[in-house]
């Protein structure tokens, strides 16, 4: 496996909204789709449910056939990774002399790219404050003869804002993990996150279709919502897991809220 881009995190420039940057990924650049090869690319929970719908699939077929899973190690969490092709190990969504063929729903990371995203939530005011810094990879021709941007015009143009605001859920599960002191999770919290986060069609069917304990203590207005939008389900099943897992839910009857059983 290739380095991956945070390895030419160029750290020396910090950017906000109103800076500028110039680049320009374009078929006539002599290093176009090079960077589809060889990466170690994570899948955010959002990725995967665009990615999903953009192919006609399941969750759980999608992650069956692209990906691979494994415990990080830092976090204790299960980590979802797009798995590369033959012996070059290209990118299954790239067509040579197409480019990307699930462009319209390509991960939050190219989106991004060449910039990286750092956010944090303010403790004073709860709203999530970011930065970016540019990613210069020695192959990349895009910063040659290429276009300005402000980092606001980027975001704009690639349609980050979404997987931003997706991927500040998700932060706030890791942050809660983090809080309640919890190194490591059992079989079972595994598999309540893997299902809660990445597999939103097995999480839909065991949450509004099964006989869910959780179902029952909820708002009759908010399952009809999460029951229409499978966006505000993703939302839902991110904090289910934060906090069914790291804020006191009950694993032994399945509700996400404090119960008998725990105070026996």
């Amino acid at each position: 496996m290739s380095q991956g881009p945070e390895s030419y995190l160029d750290d020396s420039r910090q950017l906000t909204d109103d800076s500028t940057f110039c680049f320009s990924c374009t078929p006539e650049k002599k290093c176009f789709t090079r960077c589809c090869y060889d990466i170690n690319l994570v899948l955010m929970p959002y990725d995967i449910l665009r990615l999903k719908n953009k192919l006609g699939m399941k969750s759980g077929d999608f992650l069956k056939k692209y990906t691979s899973v494994h415990v990080g190690f830092g976090s204790g969490l299960p980590v979802v990774v797009l798995k590369m092709d033959g012996p070059y190990l290209k990118c299954p969504f790239l067509e040579e002399g197409k480019g990307c063929t699930v462009y319209d729903a390509r991960p939050g990371a190219c989106r991004t790219y060449p910039l990286a995203r750092m956010a944090k939530r303010s403790k004073d005011s709860d709203q999530v404050e970011e930065f970016y810094y540019i990613v210069r990879e020695p192959d990349c021709h895009g910063f040659r003869d290429c276009k300005e941007w402000t980092v606001k015009e980027w975001k704009e143009n690639e349609g980050i804002e979404k997987y931003n605001e997706m991927n500040d859920i998700f932060g706030e599960l890791l942050q809660a993990k983090t809080e309640s002191g919890i190194e490591h999770l059992n079989a079972d919290q595994i598999e309540i996150f893997y299902m809660g986060c990445y597999d939103i069609d097995a999480f839909r069917q065991s949450f509004l279709e099964g006989p869910n304990l959780d179902r029952y203590m909820e708002d009759p207005e908010l399952i009809e919502l999460i029951s229409k939008d499978e966006e505000e389900l993703l939302k839902y099943g991110m904090r289910w897991v934060k906090k069914k897992l790291f804020q006191g839910g009950c694993l032994a009857c399945g509700s996400a809220s404090a119960c008998s059983t725990q105070q026996k």
